[in-house]
Protein backbone atom coordinates (compact mmCIF):
# COMPACT_ATOMS: atom_id res chain seq x y z
CA UNK A 1 0.00 0.00 0.00
CA UNK A 2 1.11 3.55 -0.72
CA UNK A 3 -0.69 6.22 1.28
CA UNK A 4 0.15 9.91 1.12
CA UNK A 5 -1.60 12.43 3.37
CA UNK A 6 -0.93 16.15 2.80
CA UNK A 7 2.56 15.20 1.61
CA UNK A 8 4.86 18.04 0.57
CA UNK A 9 8.37 18.05 -0.87
CA UNK A 10 10.53 20.38 -2.92
CA UNK A 11 13.34 20.23 -5.47
CA UNK A 12 14.86 23.64 -6.06
CA UNK A 13 11.99 26.04 -6.63
CA UNK A 14 9.51 23.28 -7.53
CA UNK A 15 7.13 22.07 -4.86
CA UNK A 16 4.84 19.11 -4.38
CA UNK A 17 2.08 20.42 -2.13
CA UNK A 18 -0.57 18.70 -0.04
CA UNK A 19 -0.41 15.41 -1.96
CA UNK A 20 -3.05 12.92 -0.79
CA UNK A 21 -3.96 9.58 -2.35
CA UNK A 22 -4.07 5.86 -1.59
CA UNK A 23 -2.93 2.95 -3.76
CA UNK A 24 -4.20 -0.13 -1.89
CA UNK A 25 -1.90 -3.06 -1.18
CA UNK A 26 -1.47 -5.13 -4.33
CA UNK A 27 -3.08 -2.50 -6.58
CA UNK A 28 -1.65 -0.91 -9.73
CA UNK A 29 -1.62 2.88 -9.60
CA UNK A 30 -0.89 5.21 -12.50
CA UNK A 31 0.19 8.85 -12.33
CA UNK A 32 -0.73 11.06 -15.27
CA UNK A 33 -0.17 14.76 -15.84
CA UNK A 34 1.47 17.28 -18.15
CA UNK A 35 5.23 17.70 -18.42
CA UNK A 36 6.65 19.44 -15.37
CA UNK A 37 3.74 18.49 -13.13
CA UNK A 38 5.98 16.69 -10.62
CA UNK A 39 5.42 13.04 -11.54
CA UNK A 40 9.07 11.98 -11.25
CA UNK A 41 9.50 14.08 -8.10
CA UNK A 42 6.54 12.24 -6.58
CA UNK A 43 8.15 8.86 -7.25
CA UNK A 44 11.47 10.06 -5.84
CA UNK A 45 9.74 11.35 -2.71
CA UNK A 46 8.05 7.99 -2.18
CA UNK A 47 11.40 6.25 -2.77
CA UNK A 48 13.14 8.51 -0.23
CA UNK A 49 15.47 10.15 -2.75
CA UNK A 50 13.73 13.49 -2.26
CA UNK A 51 13.03 14.22 1.42
CA UNK A 52 9.54 15.13 2.55
CA UNK A 53 8.94 18.57 4.03
CA UNK A 54 5.63 17.82 5.71
CA UNK A 55 2.75 15.39 5.73
CA UNK A 56 2.62 11.64 6.09
CA UNK A 57 3.78 8.78 3.87
CA UNK A 58 2.94 5.19 4.76
CA UNK A 59 4.23 2.22 2.81
CA UNK A 60 2.43 -1.05 3.55
CA UNK A 61 1.20 0.51 6.78
CA UNK A 62 4.60 1.68 8.06
CA UNK A 63 5.61 5.32 8.49
CA UNK A 64 8.19 5.82 5.75
CA UNK A 65 9.14 9.45 6.34
CA UNK A 66 12.03 8.45 8.64
CA UNK A 67 13.18 5.43 6.62
CA UNK A 68 16.26 5.53 4.42
CA UNK A 69 15.67 4.64 0.72
CA UNK A 70 17.16 1.15 1.11
CA UNK A 71 14.80 0.42 4.00
CA UNK A 72 11.60 1.11 2.04
CA UNK A 73 11.45 -2.13 0.04
CA UNK A 74 11.10 -0.30 -3.26
CA UNK A 75 12.16 -1.16 -6.80
CA UNK A 76 12.56 1.95 -8.96
CA UNK A 77 12.78 2.17 -12.75
CA UNK A 78 13.56 5.50 -14.37
CA UNK A 79 12.45 6.48 -17.85
CA UNK A 80 16.02 6.41 -19.17
CA UNK A 81 16.80 3.08 -17.52
CA UNK A 82 19.85 4.24 -15.60
CA UNK A 83 22.29 1.32 -15.44
CA UNK A 84 25.70 0.84 -13.84
CA UNK A 85 28.16 1.41 -16.71
CA UNK A 86 30.98 -0.51 -15.02
CA UNK A 87 28.84 -3.67 -14.72
CA UNK A 88 27.75 -6.08 -17.43
CA UNK A 89 24.09 -6.48 -18.33
CA UNK A 90 23.96 -9.73 -16.34
CA UNK A 91 25.56 -8.04 -13.33
CA UNK A 92 23.14 -5.10 -13.59
CA UNK A 93 20.12 -7.42 -13.54
CA UNK A 94 21.48 -9.40 -10.59
CA UNK A 95 22.45 -6.31 -8.59
CA UNK A 96 20.88 -6.55 -5.14
CA UNK A 97 19.17 -9.87 -5.89
CA UNK A 98 19.68 -12.93 -3.71
CA UNK A 99 17.91 -15.61 -5.76
CA UNK A 100 19.70 -16.63 -8.95
CA UNK A 101 16.73 -18.63 -10.19
CA UNK A 102 14.48 -15.59 -9.84
CA UNK A 103 17.00 -13.44 -11.70
CA UNK A 104 16.96 -15.86 -14.64
CA UNK A 105 13.17 -16.17 -14.56
CA UNK A 106 12.60 -12.42 -14.59
CA UNK A 107 15.20 -11.89 -17.34
CA UNK A 108 13.43 -14.40 -19.55
CA UNK A 109 9.94 -13.11 -18.85
CA UNK A 110 10.84 -9.48 -19.53
CA UNK A 111 12.92 -10.35 -22.59
CA UNK A 112 16.27 -9.21 -21.22
CA UNK A 113 17.93 -12.64 -21.20
CA UNK A 114 19.18 -12.23 -24.78
CA UNK A 115 21.06 -9.11 -23.66
CA UNK A 116 22.95 -10.66 -20.75
CA UNK A 117 26.29 -10.89 -22.58
CA UNK A 118 26.09 -7.36 -23.99
CA UNK A 119 28.08 -4.34 -22.86
CA UNK A 120 25.77 -1.80 -21.22
CA UNK A 121 27.17 0.98 -23.39
CA UNK A 122 26.04 -0.83 -26.54
CA UNK A 123 22.37 -0.99 -25.56
CA UNK A 124 19.64 1.03 -27.21
CA UNK A 125 17.19 3.06 -25.14
CA UNK A 126 14.58 0.33 -25.30
CA UNK A 127 17.09 -2.36 -24.35
CA UNK A 128 18.24 -0.30 -21.38
CA UNK A 129 14.63 -0.10 -20.21
CA UNK A 130 14.27 -3.89 -20.43
CA UNK A 131 17.38 -4.39 -18.30
CA UNK A 132 16.26 -1.76 -15.78
CA UNK A 133 12.82 -3.38 -15.42
CA UNK A 134 14.38 -6.83 -14.99
CA UNK A 135 16.83 -5.47 -12.38
CA UNK A 136 14.02 -3.88 -10.36
CA UNK A 137 11.92 -7.05 -10.41
CA UNK A 138 14.82 -9.42 -9.68
CA UNK A 139 14.82 -8.35 -6.02
CA UNK A 140 11.06 -9.07 -5.82
CA UNK A 141 10.25 -5.76 -4.12
CA UNK A 142 6.92 -5.36 -2.32
CA UNK A 143 6.62 -1.89 -3.92
CA UNK A 144 7.53 -1.03 -7.51
CA UNK A 145 7.81 2.53 -8.87
CA UNK A 146 7.96 2.92 -12.65
CA UNK A 147 8.73 6.19 -14.44
CA UNK A 148 7.61 5.87 -18.09
CA UNK A 149 9.18 2.37 -18.19
CA UNK A 150 7.94 1.40 -21.67
CA UNK A 151 8.37 4.70 -23.52
CA UNK A 152 11.47 3.68 -25.54
CA UNK A 153 10.09 0.28 -26.62
CA UNK A 154 8.64 -0.35 -30.06
CA UNK A 155 4.83 -0.82 -30.07
CA UNK A 156 4.89 -4.63 -30.22
CA UNK A 157 7.52 -5.03 -27.49
CA UNK A 158 5.78 -2.37 -25.39
CA UNK A 159 2.56 -4.35 -25.45
CA UNK A 160 4.31 -7.62 -24.56
CA UNK A 161 6.40 -6.19 -21.72
CA UNK A 162 3.51 -4.16 -20.32
CA UNK A 163 1.37 -7.29 -20.22
CA UNK A 164 4.15 -9.29 -18.53
CA UNK A 165 4.74 -6.62 -15.87
CA UNK A 166 1.01 -6.57 -15.12
CA UNK A 167 1.00 -10.38 -14.89
CA UNK A 168 3.97 -10.40 -12.49
CA UNK A 169 2.27 -7.71 -10.42
CA UNK A 170 -0.80 -9.92 -10.04
CA UNK A 171 1.13 -13.14 -9.39
CA UNK A 172 3.36 -11.59 -6.73
CA UNK A 173 0.78 -9.24 -5.21
CA UNK A 174 3.15 -6.28 -5.34
CA UNK A 175 1.96 -2.67 -5.21
CA UNK A 176 2.88 -0.67 -8.32
CA UNK A 177 2.85 3.06 -9.05
CA UNK A 178 3.65 3.98 -12.65
CA UNK A 179 4.05 7.32 -14.39
CA UNK A 180 2.64 7.37 -17.91
CA UNK A 181 1.64 9.87 -20.60
CA UNK A 182 -0.37 7.22 -22.42
CA UNK A 183 -4.04 7.44 -21.48
CA UNK A 184 -4.76 4.08 -23.10
CA UNK A 185 -2.01 2.53 -21.01
CA UNK A 186 -3.43 4.17 -17.88
CA UNK A 187 -6.83 2.64 -18.58
CA UNK A 188 -5.41 -0.79 -19.36
CA UNK A 189 -3.11 -1.04 -16.35
CA UNK A 190 -4.48 1.10 -13.59
CA UNK A 191 -6.66 0.25 -10.63
CA UNK A 192 -6.11 3.80 -9.37
CA UNK A 193 -5.40 6.89 -11.50
CA UNK A 194 -3.77 9.99 -9.97
CA UNK A 195 -3.91 13.21 -11.99
CA UNK A 196 -1.06 15.53 -11.05
CA UNK A 197 -0.55 19.12 -12.22
CA UNK A 198 1.77 21.87 -10.96
CA UNK A 199 2.70 19.78 -7.93
CA UNK A 200 -0.87 19.10 -6.80
CA UNK A 201 -3.26 16.17 -7.09
CA UNK A 202 -6.26 17.42 -9.05
CA UNK A 203 -8.21 14.15 -8.93
CA UNK A 204 -7.69 10.49 -8.14
CA UNK A 205 -9.79 7.36 -8.25
CA UNK A 206 -10.56 4.44 -10.57
CA UNK A 207 -9.40 5.31 -14.12
CA UNK A 208 -12.88 4.88 -15.58
CA UNK A 209 -14.23 7.42 -13.08
CA UNK A 210 -11.44 9.94 -13.64
CA UNK A 211 -11.78 9.70 -17.43
CA UNK A 212 -15.59 9.57 -17.51
CA UNK A 213 -16.25 12.04 -14.71
CA UNK A 214 -13.49 14.68 -14.68
CA UNK A 215 -13.75 17.06 -11.74
CA UNK A 216 -13.23 20.20 -13.83
CA UNK A 217 -13.24 21.37 -17.46
CA UNK A 218 -9.45 21.72 -17.31
CA UNK A 219 -9.13 18.05 -16.36
CA UNK A 220 -11.62 17.05 -19.07
CA UNK A 221 -9.65 18.86 -21.77
CA UNK A 222 -6.33 17.50 -20.53
CA UNK A 223 -7.74 13.97 -20.66
CA UNK A 224 -8.76 14.48 -24.26
CA UNK A 225 -12.48 15.17 -24.03
CA UNK A 226 -13.30 16.96 -27.29
CA UNK A 227 -16.67 18.32 -26.17
CA UNK A 228 -16.45 20.58 -23.12
CA UNK A 229 -19.33 23.05 -23.19
CA UNK A 230 -19.88 26.05 -20.92
CA UNK A 231 -23.48 26.70 -20.01
CA UNK A 232 -26.21 26.78 -17.38
CA UNK A 233 -27.89 24.02 -15.39
CA UNK A 234 -31.61 24.13 -14.72
CA UNK A 235 -32.96 21.47 -12.36
CA UNK A 236 -36.28 20.17 -13.67
CA UNK A 237 -37.29 17.97 -10.74
CA UNK A 238 -36.25 15.59 -8.01
CA UNK A 239 -38.06 12.53 -9.34
CA UNK A 240 -36.20 10.04 -11.50
CA UNK A 241 -36.82 11.22 -15.09
CA UNK A 242 -38.67 9.07 -17.58
CA UNK A 243 -35.52 8.16 -19.49
CA UNK A 244 -33.91 6.65 -16.38
CA UNK A 245 -36.09 3.62 -15.84
CA UNK A 246 -35.58 0.38 -13.95
CA UNK A 247 -32.80 -0.59 -11.59
CA UNK A 248 -30.49 2.26 -12.54
CA UNK A 249 -32.45 4.76 -10.48
CA UNK A 250 -32.16 2.84 -7.22
CA UNK A 251 -29.60 3.72 -4.58
CA UNK A 252 -28.80 7.12 -6.05
CA UNK A 253 -30.46 10.54 -6.14
CA UNK A 254 -31.00 11.48 -9.77
CA UNK A 255 -32.68 14.65 -10.94
CA UNK A 256 -33.78 15.63 -14.41
CA UNK A 257 -31.57 18.45 -15.66
CA UNK A 258 -31.62 20.77 -18.64
CA UNK A 259 -28.21 22.10 -19.66
CA UNK A 260 -28.18 25.08 -22.03
CA UNK A 261 -25.09 26.05 -24.02
CA UNK A 262 -25.56 28.58 -26.77
CA UNK A 263 -28.43 27.32 -28.91
CA UNK A 264 -28.29 23.80 -27.48
CA UNK A 265 -30.70 22.46 -24.88
CA UNK A 266 -29.30 19.19 -23.55
CA UNK A 267 -31.18 16.69 -21.37
CA UNK A 268 -29.19 14.93 -18.68
CA UNK A 269 -29.47 13.55 -15.15
CA UNK A 270 -27.46 13.91 -11.97
CA UNK A 271 -27.16 15.92 -8.79
CA UNK A 272 -25.55 19.11 -10.12
CA UNK A 273 -26.81 22.36 -8.57
CA UNK A 274 -28.53 24.99 -10.67
CA UNK A 275 -26.32 27.68 -12.18
CA UNK A 276 -23.19 27.96 -14.28
CA UNK A 277 -21.48 24.66 -15.13
CA UNK A 278 -19.68 22.70 -17.81
CA UNK A 279 -20.93 19.66 -19.71
CA UNK A 280 -18.45 17.02 -20.86
CA UNK A 281 -19.46 14.63 -23.66
CA UNK A 282 -16.82 12.25 -24.94
CA UNK A 283 -16.63 12.03 -28.72
CA UNK A 284 -17.22 8.28 -28.78
CA UNK A 285 -20.61 8.83 -27.10
CA UNK A 286 -21.97 10.86 -30.04
CA UNK A 287 -23.67 8.87 -32.80
CA UNK A 288 -24.06 10.30 -36.31
CA UNK A 289 -26.81 9.37 -38.78
CA UNK A 290 -27.94 10.70 -42.14
CA UNK A 291 -31.58 10.33 -41.18
CA UNK A 292 -33.22 10.60 -37.79
CA UNK A 293 -33.89 7.16 -36.36
CA UNK A 294 -36.67 6.09 -34.03
CA UNK A 295 -34.93 5.65 -30.68
CA UNK A 296 -35.23 6.62 -27.02
CA UNK A 297 -32.08 8.79 -27.13
CA UNK A 298 -33.04 12.11 -25.53
CA UNK A 299 -30.50 14.33 -27.24
CA UNK A 300 -30.74 14.44 -31.04
CA UNK A 301 -29.69 17.49 -33.04
CA UNK A 302 -29.39 18.38 -36.71
CA UNK A 303 -26.05 19.87 -37.70
CA UNK A 304 -23.67 20.42 -40.58
CA UNK A 305 -20.38 18.55 -41.02
CA UNK A 306 -17.48 21.02 -40.85
CA UNK A 307 -14.44 18.74 -40.79
CA UNK A 308 -13.57 15.07 -41.24
CA UNK A 309 -10.24 13.83 -39.85
CA UNK A 310 -9.27 10.20 -40.44
CA UNK A 311 -6.41 8.47 -38.66
CA UNK A 312 -6.30 4.78 -39.45
CA UNK A 313 -9.36 2.96 -38.17
CA UNK A 314 -10.75 6.02 -36.36
CA UNK A 315 -12.43 9.08 -37.86
CA UNK A 316 -13.33 12.25 -35.98
CA UNK A 317 -16.13 14.36 -37.42
CA UNK A 318 -16.80 17.97 -36.38
CA UNK A 319 -20.45 18.95 -36.64
CA UNK A 320 -21.78 22.47 -36.00
CA UNK A 321 -25.15 22.45 -34.26
CA UNK A 322 -26.89 25.78 -33.67
CA UNK A 323 -23.55 27.54 -33.63
CA UNK A 324 -21.94 25.01 -31.26
CA UNK A 325 -19.29 22.57 -32.54
CA UNK A 326 -19.60 18.91 -31.51
CA UNK A 327 -16.97 16.27 -32.25
CA UNK A 328 -17.99 12.66 -32.84
CA UNK A 329 -15.60 9.71 -33.02
CA UNK A 330 -16.57 6.74 -35.14
CA UNK A 331 -14.88 3.96 -37.03
CA UNK A 332 -13.55 4.87 -40.44
CA UNK A 333 -15.67 2.12 -41.92
CA UNK A 334 -18.81 3.68 -40.43
CA UNK A 335 -17.82 7.09 -41.77
CA UNK A 336 -17.41 5.61 -45.26
CA UNK A 337 -20.74 3.81 -45.04
CA UNK A 338 -22.46 7.08 -44.11
CA UNK A 339 -20.73 8.74 -47.11
CA UNK A 340 -19.97 11.78 -44.97
CA UNK A 341 -18.74 14.97 -46.60
CA UNK A 342 -18.12 18.56 -45.51
CA UNK A 343 -21.31 20.63 -45.71
CA UNK A 344 -23.57 17.61 -45.32
CA UNK A 345 -26.49 17.70 -42.86
CA UNK A 346 -26.44 14.93 -40.23
CA UNK A 347 -28.21 13.96 -37.04
CA UNK A 348 -25.97 13.92 -33.95
CA UNK A 349 -27.33 12.10 -30.92
CA UNK A 350 -26.15 11.02 -27.47
CA UNK A 351 -27.76 9.61 -24.34
CA UNK A 352 -28.65 11.70 -21.33
CA UNK A 353 -26.34 9.53 -19.23
CA UNK A 354 -23.43 10.34 -21.56
CA UNK A 355 -23.37 13.95 -20.29
CA UNK A 356 -21.13 14.64 -17.30
CA UNK A 357 -21.57 17.97 -15.50
CA UNK A 358 -18.75 19.65 -13.60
Amino acid sequence: MIEAVDLSASVGSFELRDISFVVPRGAYGVVIGPAGSGKTTLLETIAGITPTRSGALRLNGADATTLRPEQRGIGLVYQHGYLFPHLSVAENIAYGATDGDLVREVSARIGADALRSRDVRSLSGGERQLVAIARALATRPPLLLLDEPFSALDPRRRSLVRREVRTIHREWGITVLQVTHDFTEAGLLGDVAILLDAGRVLQYGPPEEVFRKPASPYIAEFLGAENVLAGTVTVLGDAAPDWLAGEGARGAHYRAIEFRSGGLSISTVGDAPAGAAYAVIRAEEIVLAVERSASSVRNTFVGVVEEIATLGALTRVSVRVDGTPLVAALTTRSAHELELSVGMAVHASFKAMAVHLC
